[in-house]
């Protein structure tokens, strides 16, 4: 019996996958399926006793292979993308055995082979939308064949039953059509590893995934925008006239010694206080004499009044205003300082005030 190639074995559902990943189909994601697998199975028993019902004992035997073809076959239950169930039958092959004796009667041996019945449970986790990995553990139960010899029958090597489990590889090729890779550990007495490659098919319709909507686009709220009210240029402010306070004018013009006679230097310092009077504003111009304290009080009082006199003469004859603003007062010695003969004291002063 020629064993299947490993490596062709490998290469052939990888091969598959590539093909499977161009469809970029979706697999029923819930629902019952079935399954069909075929690969090879390992055995690590180095030898086994043979009998024969006619025969007896006829010998110890070693296998010729550990590896043969193996194949199985199952149906299930998706309750979701991640966990399922099932119930397989698998057909772990016939193991081709050698001869340890001369006798005729074992030259020729179809040997150790069993059938095995298991119920698993699985979890299945997505990679990507067409790739998914998953692990399942559960229960086996062996049922061995008989020895064949070639003088008849022997007796089977016995049934067995242990946990078996296993990972594996599945890859959505089309709408619920899923092309299965596995490596399942059978733990009986004799160890049995299974690697497969097959098919399911799940009863069911496609779960359309839905499109996520896209975003909503929140325009961001724009406050009106508020031309600002016209800057009303303030009217420009008018600085006020100034008030020019015109200070009332003093002259004070000094005579000689019991005399009212204007000098010449009397006149020239009244003709410059007339020249300051040419805006016509004036408002009234006082006129005063004074006398010293030297000789008679009443001498001197008539002394101060013709001097305050001869003052108002010249004004009235060399400055441009009203005479009637003029008025006259003669003080004689009232306000003569305690030397008698102060020139300070002979005097005459000239007081003008201005309109505002």
């Amino acid at each position: 019996m020629k064993n299947l190639s490993l490596k062709k074995f490998i290469i052939t559902p990888i091969a598959l996958s590539v093909l499977a990943g161009t469809a970029m189909a979706q697999d029923v994601e819930q629902g019952w399926y079935v399954e069909g697998n075929v690969g090879q199975a390992k055995g690590y028993e180095t030898q086994t006793q043979l009998q024969n019902a006619t025969a007896g004992n006829v010998g110890t035997v070693s296998p010729n292979s550990q590896k043969r073809r193996a194949w199985k076959f199952g149906g299930g239950y998706r309750f979701d993308n991640n966990f399922s169930a099932a119930l397989t039958y698998t057909d772990l092959g016939n193991v081709e055995l050698g001869t340890s004796t001369g006798d005729s009667s074992i030259r020729s041996v179809e040997g150790l082979s069993g059938k095995a019945v298991s119920l698993t449970g699985a979890y299945n986790q997505p990679i990507n939308d067409w790739i998914n990995a998953h692990i399942k553990a559960g229960f086996s139960a062996l049922n061995a064949r008989k020895n064949t010899t070639t003088v008849g029958a022997g007796v089977n090597d016995g049934d067995d039953e242990d946990f078996v489990w296993g990972v594996g590889m599945s890859f959505d090729i089309a709408e619920n059509t899923s092309l299965m890779l596995d490596w399942e550990r059978y733990e009986f007495e004799h160890k049995v590893d299974l690697l497969t490659a097959g098919l399911r098919y799940t009863f069911g319709e496609v779960e359309t995934k839905e499109a996520k909507p896209a975003p909503i686009v929140v325009a961001p709220v724009v406050a009106p925008v508020v031309e600002p009210a016209p800057v009303v240029e303030p009217a420009p402010v008018v600085a006020p006239t100034p008030v020019i306070e015109v200070k009332p004018l003093q002259v004070t013009v000094y005579f000689d010694n019991n005399s009212s006679a204007l000098t010449s230097e009397t006149k020239s310092i009244l003709d410059n206080a007339g020249s300051q009077l040419a805006d016509g504003n004036v408002e009234a111009v006082s006129v005063a004499g004074f006398a010293s304290a030297l000789g008679n009080a009443d001498y001197n009082q008539k002394l101060s009044d013709r001097r305050s006199v001869a003052v108002q003469e010249y004004i009235s004859a060399n400055w441009t205003l009203n005479t009637d603003k003029i008025s006259l007062s003669a003080n004689g010695e009232e306000e003569a300082s305690s030397i008698e003969n102060n020139g300070k004291d002979r005097k005459v002063t000239v007081y003008v005030t201005f309109e505002k």
